[in-house]
């Protein structure tokens, strides 16, 4: 008596001609990491391009990540936004005497 099924594969399954394609990984938003740059730079603009990010990484649907990047950018934007606001008054008060 012949046997002329497939032949198994090692792992005891039969094979199924496709070779699994690993998921390609969500890209990291370039503006997300843009807006941590400038956000490091101490830069104000740090929050606007923040928020242009989340934006974008909301309407991508999950074909990018860096929400969270996006969002410590704005958060740092945002801080050096009110330190420059900050110094500017008290240049402004000094001066003023």
């Amino acid at each position: 008596m012949s046997d002329t099924s497939v032949p198994l594969e090692p792992s005891g399954l039969e094979p199924s001609g496709l070779d699994p394609v690993p998921e390609a990984r969500p890209r990291l938003n370039a503006l997300a990491v843009a807006a941590l740059i400038l956000g490091a730079l101490l830069s104000p603009l740090a929050a606007l391009f923040g928020h242009f990010a989340v934006g974008q990484i909301t309407r991508s649907a999950g074909r990018e990540r860096g929400i969270v990047v996006a969002w410590v950018a704005v958060g740092l934007g945002y801080l050096w936004l009110a330190a420059a606001v900050i110094v500017a008054v008290g240049v402004v008060v000094v001066l003023g005497r």
